[in-house]
């Protein structure tokens, strides 16, 4: 290595060398979490993501995809990678808002309430064991 650059290191970015950076471990954790949650929700083909939009939507009967994109904290492109399996595959309807047509908005099938039961055995499974990550 060149030694050309050396610059003396504040004591920020030498705490910050340590690992001791709070973000980081949160998404280290958050990831480890997520990987949990998708592996027992797998054998009912959902994500966590799909589980928590499900059950937003069982929650509030109707919903439009705006208003569940903010209630979830996701952006729109996240959001339709969920929601997209989920009507292609007769879980979820989408129709046009009653009252603005460019809304979308979406509810459960009968399939995707039996689908969102089924689900929480292994979504309770994860969060029961996730208790040992956090």
């Amino acid at each position: 290595m060149e030694n050309d650059h050396k610059i003396k290191l504040n004591k920020e970015l030498k705490e910050a060398m340590t690992g001791s950076c709070h973000c980081l471990a949160i998404r280290k954790k958050a990831r480890q979490i997520t990987r949990l949650y998708d592996d027992k929700l797998s054998k009912y083909g959902l994500t966590v993501t799909q589980f928590g939009i499900m059950t937003t939507i069982l929650v509030k009967k109707e919903i439009s995809v705006q208003e569940l994109a903010d209630f979830l904290d996701l952006n729109q492109s996240a959001l339709s990678r969920g929601l997209n399996p989920l009507v292609r595959d007769g879980l979820l309807l989408s129709h046009a808002d009653k009252d603005d047509a460019r809304k979308r908005v979406l509810m459960l099938t009968e399939a995707g309430k039996k689908k969102i039961n089924s689900a929480a055995i292994g979504w309770k499974a994860a969060q029961d064991e996730s208790e040992k990550i956090i």
